[in-house]
This record gives structure tokens, C-alpha cells and sequence, in this order.
């Protein structure tokens, strides 16, 4: 029997659903991961010209539970996901209730078969909405199964838009790995896959840098707690924010906090893992008593000691890839784009690059958020003050504009050749 949603077709389609098929397709895979799946399949068919005869989002999650639809399907810009969301924590992501209807991105209707178990056993049924009707659903043909894994498939059906080779594309690939990598490799223990027509998809290629340490810390009564820390710097930005994960001996992630270099706009991308049995009294289904604790263990020297070293080695990683990666980057651009000012000699020119280079290394921010004419201005600044023999000026200048460290001014006397 068809049932309503709580809003009209036009209400859903004005929403801010997504526009377009990756995007689109990434809420489903999201929908999976949320119902406890470890595995997505994304699978589909296609003719000789590309034309996609069947496409598919399958996962071996719990299924959608017969008795909770209307607190699932029947809600809009809501959603049963909420009692469990937790900003503090990745295991959800979709939490308003508009994911199931991104199919009409690219297809004319979707049809989900689910297997869920409850205390009857096993069951199974369809649920179908099309792209003109999306105010109604029909759930039908519920029935009890046996030796089914449970788990949801949406089928899509009259597509428009997409072809073969928008699934097999390296743009939709590298969208995925953007998207989920990070996730994936939260969950790496547990072997979480997205897999394209059986092929996983691997995150590696977005990984420009990763190390694992231990680091031992004993506590007030003498105990030793270990911390097995693996940092990961992204050559590309990823789909969540810089977090610090925290899991339990279990691989099971308990918490997560912002590093504190979530505003800066130099191309650090990373993500820090953290895993330690320090951690297992912490229950993620729990949301308030492992919040309260939370917040107490953030006072235990214990866990005072390991930010400590957190930050640290933010601290160290950030500054070697300034001083590497992203400096080279910036004296590169502003070359390619006619920032320096002309030279007749190419000692003078050195000179200024070197020291732009050393300037941003010690404080990438004089440099962020220019446009071009203010690039220009900066970069003739420094240049007329270098020609002029006024290096102290430079260093008086950047005092007053930004908070210089002992190390910082001892730097920058360096790059200025004031010592």
C-alpha cells in the first residue's frame, strides 16, 4: 500500500537535493554504511555503446526494518538516524532524511529490496518511489526469508545522463576516494570496501604521506598505556574535516576532535588515527555516558600528555610540509603568473624568491587569501625593500602583522641575512 511522505513532491525536490549523479550516489553509499555495512557494491551493465542496461547499490548493512519506515521513508528532513548521531563521531553520516530520494539525480525510479532481522527472524519486502511521485512510497511483498544475509540492494531504473563510463570514469573514481577514503581507512581493520562491478576502489593513491609511531605514556600509578598513532597527510582535500579519531583496542572509533588546522589554506590535508586500550571503557552506542566521560578523560594527565604529542606532531608535520611541498608550490605559481617583478639580473631574482620562500615558510598566512594585485603588491613590497638594503624593515614588518616565535625570529634573521 502506497504511504505519504510528511512533505509534498515539491517540498522534497526544492530541498537542496543533490544535482548531481556522484554526489547522488554517495548518499547511498553513505545510507549503507550507516546500517553497519563493511562492504558497498556499486554494480551496473552496459551494452557496446556504453548504454546501462541495469545499475545497482547494494550492502551488507542490517537492512531497513519494516516496523520503522515511517520514522525512516515517512519522514523528511528528519530521520530516525538523529537518537544516534553524534558530531563527535563518523559511524553516521546521513541524519536528515533526504538521502533515499538522490536518486532523481539521474534515474526515474528506485527500487529497494531489504533483508532485516528482528524478533520474528528473517524478512524481507520492496519499497518503490518514483522521480514524479517522490511524496509517496510503496512498501509490498513482505514476507519471511531463510539463509539471506541481510542487507539493502537499490535498483535504479530509467536513468538519463549517466552512461557506462560515468562509473568507470577516473573523475567518479577520484571522487569516491575523496570522499571515503579517509573513512575507509578509519575502518581499514575491518576491510571496508567500495567496490565497482566486484573491483574495490583503493584510497592509496590519495596518500601522500602516512607513519605509524607507539608512544608509550605512563600514568599517575604507574601504569604504561599505549597509543598506536598513524598520521596521514592527503594530497587532495578529503570529505571530512582534519580530525583526530580515537578507537578502542577493538578498531571500533569511540570519538573524534578537530586538529586545530582546520582554517588554514596551505594544502595540509591529514587525518590522525589513534587506537590504545586506554580507550575501551568508552561505548560508542552510548552517546551520553561516553560524552561525559569523554569530557572527564580530557582532564586526566594521561590523555593531557597524548594531545600534547598530538599537537606536536601536527606542529612538525605542517611545518615540513611548508618548508617542502607547499613553498616550492607558491614560488612556482607566483613565477608562472608574473607575481615577480621583471629582472635583468637573475641574482636579484634568486634573492627575492629565496626570501619570499623563507617568509612563508615561517608564516604562510602573509601570503593567504590575495588576489592577484595584492600578490603583486606584497611580492614589489619586499622586492623594493631587499633593493633598498632594509632587511631589518622586513622583519619590523612582520612583527607588527603576525606573533613571531624566538625560533621564528631567529628564522627569519637567517633568510634575511641579518645575523
Amino acid at each position: 500500500m502506497r504511504e505519504k511522505v510528511s512533505v509534498t513532491d515539491t517540498g522534497i525536490q526544492s530541498s537542496g537535493l543533490p544535482r548531481d549523479y556522484m554526489e547522488a550516489v554517495a548518499e547511498y553509499i553513505w545510507n549503507g554504511f550507516d546500517a553497519g555495512a563493511s562492504v558497498i557494491n556499486i554494480d551496473f551493465d552496459t551494452n557496446e555503446i556504453g548504454t546501462i542496461n541495469s545499475l545497482s547499490i547494494s550492502d551488507n548493512g542490517s537492512g531497513i526494518d519494516f516496523n520503522q519506515l515511517k520514522e525512516t521513508f515517512g519522514n523528511f528532513n528528519d530521520s530516525i538516524k538523529k537518537a544516534s548521531f553524534q558530531k563527535s563521531s563518523s559511524v553516521i553520516k546521513g541524519n536528515k532524511g533526504r538521502g533515499r530520494f538522490s536518486f532523481s539525480a539521474f534515474s526515474g525510479k528506485a527500487v529497494w529490496k531489504t533483508v532485516y532481522q528482528d524478533n520474528e527472524g528473517l524478512s524481507a519486502y520492496e519499497i518503490i518511489i518514483t522521480r514524479n511521485t517522490k511524496d509517496y512510497f510503496d512498501p509490498h511483498n513482505r514476507r519471511t526469508v531463510t539463509n539471506e544475509p541481510t542487507g539493502t540492494t537499490v535498483t535504479f531504473y530509467d536513468l538519463f545522463e549517466v552512461s557506462g563510463f560515468s562509473f568507470q570514469s577516473e573523475e567518479f573514481k577520484s571522487f569516491l576516494i575523496r570522499e571515503y577514503g579517509w573513512f575507509l581507512m578509519l575502518n581499514r581493520e575491518k576491510e571496508f570496501q567500495i567496490r565497482i562491478n566486484g573491483v574495490p576502489v583503493s584510497y592509496q593513491q590519495l596518500i601522500a604521506e602516512s607513519d605509524i609511531d607507539t608512544l608509550p605514556i605512563r600514568d599517575a600509578e604507574g601504569k604504561d598505556n599505549y597509543f598506536k598513532i598513524t598520521f596521514v597527510r592527503w594530497s587532495e582535500k578529503i570529505g571530512d574535516k582534519f580530525f583526530f579519531y580515537f578507537l578502542n583496542s577493538a578498531q571500533q572509533e569511540v570519538f573524534k576532535d578537530l586538529t586545530s588546522f582546520n582554517n588554514n589554506a596551505i594544502g595540509f590535508y591529514h587525518s590522525v588515527y589513534v587506537e590504545s586500550r586506554y580507550f575501551d571503557a568508552f561505548n560508542p552506542a552510548d552517546t551520553e555516558q561516553s560524552q561525559n566521560l569523554f569530557e572527564k578523560t580530557r582532564h586526566h594527565s594521561t590523555f593531557k600528555a597524548l594531545m600534547g604529542h598530538l599537537h606536536s606532531l601536527l606542529r612538525i608535520r605542517q611545518k615540513a610540509f611548508v618548508d617542502g611541498e607547499a613553498a616550492e608550490k607558491l614560488v612556482d605559481v607566483y613565477d608562472r603568473n608574473g607575481i615577480f617583478p621583471k629582472f635583468d639580473d637573475e641574482q636579484r631574482k634568486r634573492e627575492l624568491l629565496r626570501v619570499v620562500k623563507g617568509m612563508y615558510c615561517i608564516e604562510p598566512r602573509l601570503f593567504q587569501g590575495l588576489n592577484r594585485e595584492q600578490q603583486r603588491i606584497n611580492v614589489g613590497l619586499i622586492s623594493l625593500l631587499l633593493d633598498a638594503g632594509k632587511r631589518t624593515e622586513i622583519m619590523k614588518l612582520m612583527e607588527q602583522v603576525v606573533h613571531l616565535t624566538d625560533e621564528d625570529r631567529e628564522q627569519l634573521q637567517d633568510v634575511l641575512h641579518l645575523k
